[in-house]
């Protein structure tokens, strides 16, 4: 059945007036917040499989020396190993539990961008929860972050999401042998960071594509949100998020944002 819709009414010569473009856009539903939500959670998932592995490495090590235990109890050299051992491995937990609750329950975001993020502690965070999977893939983690970085003007969480799909996609491209190395540099009043990979790469031709929700440039699995949300989360901060080549092949995904302000 057709539904009126008010034109039989409307005296001839008449045309129903178009909507303005702020009206027209208020009737759109928020996609952007449902997006920024699921992606959320999936980035969620990810963080709760790379905290799961972590976990486990953890308790590995410590199953093996409670096992040394009784025959060994009455080495003191095992036993100080044992406690320094333990306690590095609980203290490591204890890290990647705040980390999780962190991501998982984000204060404000306001709040958080007006403290800023430590770029060299999201750094070593991603690099921490993705350093189970690098060693599985045989790739090697190369780190290269200044010693003296500028707080950037980005909340925490929204650092580590970033970094952390960013250090992901390069673990999945990066064949067996290859590297992935993360550096970070104060860039006059502006943070770079750059995560690096020895895949195929990006042709030029697909570079503003590659930021598009759900595309992807590989044949074995499809699309996400990563790099769309990624990208939507830098620019909020008011910086960018682009892709080059990497010097001797790869991929170069660069990051930068602003340095929060008084740094």
């Amino acid at each position: 059945m057709l539904r009126d819709s008010g034109e039989l009414s409307r005296p001839a010569g008449r045309a129903r007036r178009r909507p303005t473009r702020p009206a027209a856009a208020a009737d759109v539903p928020p996609l952007d917040t449902d997006l920024c939500r699921v992606d959320r959670l999936a980035g969620l998932g990810e963080l709760v499989a790379e905290v799961a592995h972590e976990v486990r490495n953890a308790l590995g090590v410590l199953q093996s020396f409670l096992a040394l235990l009784p025959e060994r109890a009455g080495d003191p050299e095992f036993r100080a190993s044992f406690a320094g051992v333990g306690g590095e491995e609980l203290a490591r937990l204890e890290r990647l539990l705040d980390l999780l609750l962190a991501q998982a329950s984000p204060a404000d975001a306001a709040q958080e961008c007006a403290a800023g993020a430590d770029v060299g502690e999201a750094i070593a965070a991603v690099a921490q929860l993705v350093g189970h999977r690098a060693a599985v893939a045989g790739v090697r983690l190369e780190l290269d972050a200044a010693e003296k970085l500028p707080s950037a003007a980005i909340a925490p969480d929204a650092l580590r999401q970033v970094l952390l799909n960013l250090a992901l996609n390069a673990l999945g491209a990066s064949p067996a042998g290859g590297d992935v190395r993360i550096a970070a540099r104060p860039l006059g009043r502006a943070v770079e960071i750059c995560v690096e990979d020895r895949g195929p790469g990006v042709p030029r031709g697909l570079r503003r594509r590659v930021f598009e929700p759900f595309f992807t440039t590989r044949t074995d699995r499809p699309g996400g949100l990563g790099l769309a949300i990624s990208r939507g989360l830098v620019a909020e901060a008011g910086g960018t998020l682009a892709v080059a080549d990497r010097a001797g092949g790869g991929s170069r995904f660069r990051i930068r944002l602003p340095v929060r302000g008084g740094d």
